[in-house]
């Protein structure tokens, strides 16, 4: 029997797939405000500003214990949520903390800490459906727990999605422009199943349209094709599609409807 092919999918900010590389499409952002700290943050004042960070507003805390910025997220629907975040840390015997609190109560079992000085990292955490609920608040804070010497910790970049993956950061629909999408897709056929982490491995072409399956963005293309995956036996589904051009790209494609006939 002849071995399966496999077509993988990749995305990038540039034409050889280095910059941005991410096998996942970006979800939009839950939040409002996430780029530049804009909106109401909770221990805002305790903050300052420190630069960017991959294009994001960095927020730097030094000298003081807990008081971690944050914008609380509420639940909205029966879904997996992933929180995730850009932190880094210094300060010689000084502990920096992930702390949780759903409805004002600390989770400790979702807590991390990082126990030494540690560079830039796309820190995330899932909420399972079935831990949390519709209506329930939820708060994502990076702190100083342990002073020591020097002590800093640095936050950017927080986003929340539905779903248990981390996509790459991205700000909210109302926020979103053309220029914050990738703008290249890379593809290459073989018989793994795992798509490479190496983007050299793909062809690189300048993404020409975009895909929308019931009004969310879940992928591009170079020509008007497109794989869609993971479709629900026996659920209809409405596909639109629009053009780019650079940083332009035009009004969605009427709906296209079809429902799916897989056996459930």
């Amino acid at each position: 029997m002849a071995d399966k092919n496999y077509l993988h999918t990749a995305y990038a900010n540039s034409a050889d797939g280095t910059d941005g590389f991410t096998t996942v499409y970006p979800n939009l952002n839950l939040l409002d405000g996430t780029r530049d700290f804009s909106g109401t943050w909770g221990f805002s004042e305790l903050w300052t500003d420190d630069g960017t960070y991959n294009g994001l507003t960095v927020k730097k805390r030094t000298g003081g214990q807990w008081g971690g910025i944050f914008k609380k997220y509420t639940v909205i629907q029966n879904s997996d949520y992933t929180f995730s975040a850009f932190v880094k840390g210094y300060g010689t015997d000084t502990h920096i903390v992930r702390i949780v609190l759903i409805n004002g109560v600390e989770t400790s079992s979702l807590e991390k800490t990082w126990t030494s000085t540690f560079d830039w990292e796309r820190d995330s955490i899932t909420f399972l459906a079935k831990n949390i609920k519709v209506g329930d608040e939820i708060i994502v804070r990076y702190e100083i727990s342990v002073l020591g010497t020097n002590p800093a910790v640095w936050t950017a970049g927080h986003k929340w999605e539905t779903g248990s993956t981390a996509t790459p950061y991205m700000p909210s629909s109302s926020e979103v422009t053309t220029a914050d999408w990738p703008k290249y897709v890379g593809t290459y056929v073989d018989t793994n199943p795992t798509s490479s982490a190496e983007p050299s491995m793909y062809d690189w072409d300048e993404m020409k349209y975009r895909v929308y399956l019931d009004g969310v963005p879940v992928g591009g293309s170079k020509l008007l094709s497109f794989d869609l995956e993971n479709l629900k036996a026996g659920t209809s589904y409405n596909v639109q599609v629009n053009q780019i051009n650079g940083n332009d790209e035009s009004d969605k494609s009427e709906s296209v409807a079809f429902k799916t006939t897989l056996t459930k």
